[in-house]
């Protein structure tokens, strides 16, 4: 990297960037929003539904939506109805940008404060004083994307016939089982369940506002299910799909992505758009016609008619088309290190440059995998604290901040972001001054020793200190970052070498152990989601984290897999656990506290600007907001009150 210009550029556009956003702010997380609101005296609907109702070829608005809708408050204005949006996607394993313009409703929602859990699906809950019962109210006559009830019976389907059949879920999920007991679903009536639990289970409000739990079509998916249909026909129909067993076939129809279905236009949803082609190159969404929320007007939202994804080579690829002016929402692949690029070209391409924050703690992630068992002599010495303390002394956070984040994140070590209540001052400073000096120090201190030229350390077997790892370039400037990383660790003499693959190479790497290192972008570090999930404190498997899979994966699977951690790594998972049950703050600040002290993964700068590419004509979306998985992006801010303003 060509750090002299890169800074000649920083410098150039620093102030006009800082006059948008300061650190020193923090993120911004409550925008004029929206809300639930009073019912309408009347409904509308988009002009063509209305043409389909008066061809006889759809029920009236009335019949379509539910008894319990939803009002929103839209953010700016009542929308318009009609429009194409356009939009793209690097990875063919989810929708990129259309992820969060496509909607995301679970059972409940996280609201734009971050923090409250507010209706979503579900009408209302009641959690039971001891924490042990959770009650589900549902929306009465709620529908599928097909037209079909939404009710009870769904939920059932999902824990009796996908969570508790073996063939599709081989290991019971822990979040389906606190105090290592599966928890138990009652039906109560069509439009009521219950959920029991062994134990206090506080953190379950959480699980079920992230993610799209407990929502799948009976109706369409039982007829791929060996307990609806006879097994030996189920056989034959995987056979003629190229598939081995029916649950391959099963989980081919049900594949979605928090009910967005990814390549099957059959599979319905409870979403304001509905999969209408698929394509590897461009797929198309439209309005769902049964879709269960309005706007303080009346109007069936959502306002735009179809969304188009186009599937584009790479980030570079990606980029080239919002500053071009053909992509008309833009933030998964966005960088603040492009935002002088994006600003030179926003009136030619007709959009505006939004700057939110990242809500990350930190913008890159670096993790060394305690666990590697193809290099044990490299596996023991990332067992050694001094040596990953030594990697996180060695950075120059301050440079890289300035840099590549124009100084407008802050530099930090891997922890909860600025403001959470499960963080103390020291755990984001911790180890996260930059001192090479005393980084070899401690490198010494291990019998790490320089070669005779002084150019690069030593093994205890004698080979040169160094590896080489894979990663996937997505959502946060991972290449550019990294290439001053790896030139601060070779300062001190380790040889860290980056190779480039795409999400699929790389998290199968990730997930099987195969790998010697790993980097992701450090969301899952707001209070909202960060008791949820065990990725950079608390061991867990995922294509994005690597610093101990096998751990991870003895805790999984109660011992019977992977490697038995040591005793500091299993306090860790008695912490959270009683975390899960209660989400007292204590319980959090021990497992933070230990990252600080033990450095299992290691950070560098976070809570940076986020640059969000709206087209001129595309409105509702707030000036401030956060953008970050934790809340899942656009989701707290309602994508389906969004709209094309028409002169």
């Amino acid at each position: 990297m060509k750090r002299g210009l890169l800074l000649i550029s920083c410098l150039a556009v620093i102030l006009v960037v800082s006059s948008v956003v300061s650190a020193e702010e923090g993120p911004i997380f409550t925008p004029r929003g929206v809300e639930t609101g009073p019912l309408p005296e009347k409904f509308n609907e988009a002009p063509m539904l209305a043409e389909l109702v008066a061809a006889g070829e759809l029920p009236a608005l009335e019949e379509r939506l539910p008894e319990d809708v939803m009002v929103i408050e839209p953010v700016e204005e009542t929308g318009q109805y009609g429009g194409t949006l356009y939009l793209a996607r690097v990875y063919l394993g989810y929708w990129g940008d259309g992820i969060s313009l496509l909607g995301l409703d679970n059972l409940f929602r996280i609201d734009y404060d971050l923090s409250t859990i507010v209706p979503g699906v579900a009408k209302a809950y009641e959690l039971s004083e001891d924490k042990k019962t959770l009650t589900i109210h549902l929306r009465k006559g709620m529908k599928w994307s097909d037209g079909e009830p939404f009710t009870a019976d769904d939920i059932m389907f999902w824990y009796e016939d996908i969570i508790l059949n073996e063939d599709l879920t081989p290991v019971l999920p822990k979040q389906w089982s606190p105090g290592d007991e599966p928890m138990e679903v009652k039906k109560i009536d069509d439009y009521t369940v219950s959920l029991h639990f062994a134990e206090p289970y506080a953190a379950i409000l959480l699980q079920l506002a992230h993610w799209m739990y407990g929502i799948e079509p009976k109706h369409y998916l039982k007829q791929f299910h060996p307990k609806y249909a006879p097994i030996e026909e189920l056989e034959e129909m995987a056979k003629d799909a190229g598939l081995d067993y029916w649950y391959q076939l099963f989980e081919n129809k049900r594949r979605s992505w928090c009910g967005q279905p990814l390549e099957n236009p059959d599979l319905p949803t409870v979403l304001p758009y509905y999969l209408a082609k698929y394509g590897t190159d461009i797929s198309t969404f439209e309005r769902n016609p049964y879709y269960w929320k309005v706007d303080t007007a009346g109007n069936q939202l959502p306002y735009i008619d179809k969304i188009l994804i186009k599937k584009v080579e790479n980030v570079e690829m990606y980029n080239a088309k919002i500053v071009s002016g053909e992509l008309d929402c833009a933030g998964f692949n966005t960088s603040v290190l492009n935002y002088p690029l994006y600003k030179e070209n926003a009136e030619q391409g007709d959009y505006r440059v939004l700057l939110w924050s990242s809500g990350k703690g930190s913008e890159v992630v670096y993790q060394v995998n305690m666990t590697y068992e193809e290099d044990t002599v490299l596996r023991d010495i990332f067992r050694d604290l001094r040596f990953r303390q030594a990697l996180s002394l060695a950075i120059d956070r301050e440079e890289i901040n300035d840099v590549i984040f124009f100084g407008l994140g802050v530099p930090r070590q891997m922890t909860f972001i600025d403001g959470s209540k499960y963080i103390e001052p020291e755990f984001a400073t911790a180890y996260a001054e930059h001192d090479p000096d005393k980084a070899n120090a401690l490198l010494d201190e291990m019998g790490l020793k320089w070669d005779e030229n002084r150019e690069y350390r030593l093994r205890p077997d004698g080979k040169k200190l160094g590896w080489t790892f894979n990663f996937f370039q997505s959502e946060t400037p991972k290449r550019e970052v990294s290439e001053l990383v790896v030139e601060y660790w070779g300062r001190v003499g380790i040889d860290v070498k980056l190779k480039e693959g795409t999400r699929t190479l790389v998290g199968t790497q990730y997930r099987a152990n195969l790998s010697p290192m790993a980097l992701w972008h450090g969301d899952a570090s707001v209070d909202c989601f960060g008791p949820l999930d065990r990725r950079w404190f608390v061991p867990g498997v995922g294509d994005d984290r690597d610093w101990c899979p096998l751990w991870a994966q003895w805790y999984e699977t109660g011992g019977a897999e992977g490697e038995e951690p040591p005793d500091d790594i299993k306090q860790l998972f008695e912490w959270w656990e009683k975390w899960q049950e209660t989400l007292d703050v204590e319980w959090g600040k021990n497992i933070l506290r230990s990252q600080a002290e033990n450095l299992w993964t290691i950070g560098v700068v976070g809570m940076a600007p986020q640059p969000i590419i709206a087209k001129n004509n595309l409105r509702n979306i707030p000036e401030k907001g956060a953008w970050v998985w934790d809340e899942l992006w656009f989701y707290p801010y309602h994508p389906e009150q969004f709209f094309l303003k028409q002169e």
